[in-house]
C-alpha cells in the first residue's frame, strides 16, 4: 500500500483551457481568492472548469498525460493503472485556481474508484512571504503525524512533486528527505519518470535535546524570551515583530524529533507548573509508544492552557464533582479518538499534579 502526496500546479488549466483563456487570464489570478477575481472572469472559469471535469473522465491515458503534469507522473508511476488500496492526497495552494486544479484531478481519480482527498493549509500562496512561511510550518504540523501514522500502518510514502509551484516543491523536497520513501518527478519536455529514493539523513538531535522546552514553547505558542533562543541556529527560527516561531525548515526537523522523543520520554514542565506523581509515572511507563506520544501532546495542551488560557475541546481540562472529587479535583482527556480514559489531577499550591491515568471514574 502507498500514500501518495501530489502537489498541484496550473498545467491542467493552461493545457485544458487553451484557446478559451489566455495566459494573462490565469497566471495573474493564481494567487487570488474567489472573491478577488473579476466576476465576469470568475463565471467563465466556473463554467469552463465544470466542462473540463466532465471531459477528463472520457480521455485516454495518452491525452491525460498531455493534459496534466500531476496525472502524467501518477500514471507513469502506476504504469497506467492505479491501486484502489492506496491513499492519494492532493496538495494545492490556498487560492481559487489552486482549489479548482485539485478539484479536477480529484474528480478524475475518484472516477477511478480511488481514495482521494484535497488539502491546503491556510495562506499557502506566495503573495505574502510571512504568511507563506507560517503556512509551510502549518503544512509540516498537519502532515508529519499523518505520514508517520500511515508508515506505521505499513504504507510506503511517495511524494509526487512534478506539478505544484517551485516555492512549495523546493520545500517539500527537503521534507521528503525525512518523511518520504521516494520522490517522483517528470521534468519539462521529458517523458521519463525520475524516481529519487530516500537518502539517509542523520539529524544532530543535540540542539533539540538541549533546548527541548524552548522548542516546545515555540511549537505550541507560549511566549519565550529572546535569551533562551541564543543557542538555537537562526535558520530554525522566524521572528515576526516581537514574536518568535519555528521556521518552516525548523518545523521539519523539530516535528521529526518530536514524534520520536514524545513516544519514549515523559516531558518535564515548560512552565514548572505541572508535576507528576509516582503513580502517574508508573502508568505512563506502562503505555504503548503511541499512547505515550498522545499523553505528551496533551501535556503540551495543558501547558498552553496554563500560559494562554486556551482550553482546547480535545483536552477539556475541567473540575470534577461528586464522589470522585474527594480524590481528584480535575481531569482531562489524554488520548485521541474515542478513548474514554482520563488523566486525573489535583491542583495544589498553584500547580497541577498529574496523579493517575484510568478509566472514567464516577
Amino acid at each position: 500500500m502507498t500514500y501518495t502526496l501530489t502537489t498541484c500546479g496550473l498545467s491542467i488549466l493552461t493545457n485544458g483551457l487553451k484557446g478559451i483563456f489566455e495566459p494573462k487570464d490565469i497566471f495573474p489570478n493564481s494567487n487570488l481568492s474567489k472573491e478577488q477575481i473579476d466576476k465576469a472572469l470568475l463565471d467563465k472559469f466556473e463554467e469552463e472548469i465544470e466542462k473540463l471535469k466532465e471531459k477528463i473522465i472520457t480521455l485516454d491515458k495518452k491525452s491525460l498525460k498531455k493534459l496534466s503534469a500531476e496525472l502524467n507522473a501518477l500514471l507513469r508511476y502506476y504504469k497506467d493503472g492505479f491501486n484502489k488500496q492506496d491513499y492519494y492526497k492532493l496538495l494545492h495552494t490556498d487560492t481559487y485556481l489552486g482549489q479548482k486544479t485539485a478539484e479536477i484531478i480529484e474528480y478524475y481519480l475518484k472516477s477511478q474508484g480511488l481514495n482521494v482527498v484535497s488539502y491546503s493549509p491556510k495562506d499557502l500562496k506566495t503573495s505574502n512571504i510571512e504568511e507563506f512561511h507560517i503556512s509551510l510550518s502549518d503544512l509540516v504540523k498537519d502532515l508529519s503525524e499523518e505520514l508517520e501514522g500511515y508508515r506505521n500502518s505499513g504504507y510506503k510514502i511517495v511524494f509526487n512533486l512534478t506539478g505544484g509551484f517551485k516555492g512549495v516543491n523546493s520545500f517539500l523536497q527537503t521534507m521528503a528527505s525525512l518523511y518520504a520513501d521516494e520522490s517522483i518527478y517528470i521534468f519539462e519536455n521529458s517523458s521519463e519518470l525520475l524516481r529519487v529514493p530516500k537518502i539517509p539523513i542523520k539529524i544532530d538531535e543535540r540542539v533539540f535535546e538541549d533546548n527541548i522546552n524552548s522548542f516546545r514553547a515555540l511549537d505550541i505558542g507560549i511566549d519565550i524570551k529572546k535569551e533562551r533562543l541564543e543557542s538555537i541556529h537562526k535558520t530554525l527560527i522566524n521572528q515576526i515583530e516581537d514574536e518568535y516561531m519555528l521556521s518552516p525548515w525548523g518545523e521539519i526537523v523539530w516535528q521529526k524529533f518530536k514524534i520520536e522523543h514524545y513516544q519514549n520520554n515523559l516531558l518535564s514542565s515548560i512552565t514548572a507548573k505541572i508535576e507528576y506523581s509516582e503513580s502517574f509515572k508508573k502508568d505512563f511507563n506502562a503505555l504503548s509508544q503511541k499512547e505515550k506520544y498522545q499523553i505528551n501532546k496533551s501535556i503540551d495542551k495543558l501547558e498552553n492552557y496554563l500560559s494562554n488560557d486556551v482550553n482546547l475541546r480535545s483536552l477539556r481540562y475541567h473540575e470534577l464533582k461528586g464522589n470522585i472529587a474527594k480524590q481528584y479535583s480535575h481531569e482531562f482527556y489524554p488520548f485521541d479518538g474515542g478513548d474514554s480514559r482520563r488523566c486525573y489531577c489535583n491542583e495544589i499550591d498553584g500547580k497541577i499534579i498529574l496523579e493517575k491515568i484510568d478509566a472514567h471514574l464516577k
